[in-house]
């Protein structure tokens, strides 16, 4: 092209940046693996997050539940005592080693607060178990049991007559002795529920013996 005159030559407008090429070119996703449908892909996912809860799962929370409820039932037991009166007067205490019952009480929780720390470990460590160990453990636990309801019985004997109306006094123990009463009570409670879990643990090792049979 020719100019002519003092005109200047006509200013071409320079190439366009990199920056400015077009965003979907500058910005790829990054590649997808279609080897899966994505329902394959999304269950996939969502069983990574999830944490399989088997029947040998169930039984050793259980045998932590058992160890926690013995365990608090044998301190409160433990701790249950009470003195009434003053300095100008008897001073009488109360407290459960006064009472057979409630000591075979507690021996009962402490044993079986042993053995829930012992089958535990057992049940954890000997895995896979055999059909022999698991027999021995329900039989155990059996018996566990038996100790249990025998202790919880015995309490609730003496915690029934504390509040039964006394010859003596005329009215019933647990009026003077309040805070022991409540600590019985609350033992007792505790190992209820420990006896409960060991029912459930039972049901459990039957179940578990029923599959593999």
């Amino acid at each position: 092209m020719e100019y002519t005159g003092n005109k200047p030559p006509p200013v071409t407008a320079p190439p366009a940046p990199y920056m400015q090429q077009n965003f979907d070119e500058a910005y790829q996703p990054p590649p997808v693996d279609m080897s899966q449908p994505p329902f394959v892909q999304q269950r996939q996912a969502a069983q990574a997050f999830t944490i399989p809860l088997s029947i040998e799962g169930i039984g050793y929370i259980a045998r932590c539940a058992s160890i926690v409820t013995t365990f608090l039932a044998t301190i409160i037991m433990g701790t249950a005592k009470q003195t009434i009166g003053s300095d100008y007067y008897y001073r009488v205490t109360a407290k459960f080693s006064s009472f057979s019952a409630l000591k075979y009480f507690l021996a009962a929780n402490v044993i079986v607060l042993f053995y829930s720390i012992v089958s535990l470990l057992v049940s954890i460590l000997m895995k896979p178990k055999s059909s022999i160990l698991n027999l021995l453990i329900t039989i155990a636990d059996i018996v566990a049991l038996s100790m249990l309801l025998t202790g919880n019985g015995a309490a609730c004997a003496i915690s029934t007559q504390l509040e039964n109306v006394d010859d003596l006094l005329s009215t019933d123990i647990c009026s003077y002795y309040g805070r022991f009463c409540s600590q019985i009570k609350a033992s007792i409670a505790m190992s209820m529920l420990a006896a409960a879990i060991y029912v459930a643990l039972i049901i459990l090792s039957l179940v578990t013996a029923y599959k593999r049979s």
